[in-house]
């Protein structure tokens, strides 16, 4: 994506839109195919609770008119925290299938590119020590 398109405003309903579309993916269809990933549907119902924080909190950031260093840096430890989380589940659930531990790690992986790309928003918008 190109970062000159990206700013501190519209970061924000980019990062809402891939979260409904994780929540999509977590709350929705995956726990139809939970016999193909072998995770249990309590788990992706877990998992999908960030998703839908992080959707309702960018979507409100991306509204407000006057937007703040720590909102951004808010959903950039959010998206951390996910992945953790995430890698946490692909550590210790037991039953897994390989298309079970693909999915997290493109979860994991994806996130990971979101935060690189939202710290370099952040750094261009605020500055290095805007907090």
């Amino acid at each position: 994506m190109n970062q000159k398109i990206l700013n501190s405003h519209n970061i924000f309903l980019v990062d809402a839109i891939g979260a409904l579309l994780s929540l999509v993916l977590t709350a929705g269809i995956l726990p139809l195919l939970s016999n193909w990933t072998g995770l249990q549907p309590n788990v992706l119902y877990f998992l999908a609770v960030f998703p839908l924080l992080y959707c309702v909190f960018s979507f409100v950031c991306y509204k407000l008119t006057s937007r703040r260093p720590w909102m951004l840096l808010a959903i950039i430890f959010a998206n951390v925290l996910y992945a953790l989380v995430s890698g946490t589940v692909m550590l210790t659930v037991q039953g897994i299938t390989t298309w079970g531990y693909s999915f997290l790690l493109a979860e994991i992986l994806v996130l990971l590119g979101v935060v690189l790309i939202e710290w370099s928003v952040y750094r261009r918008s605020f500055g290095k020590t805007a907090i």
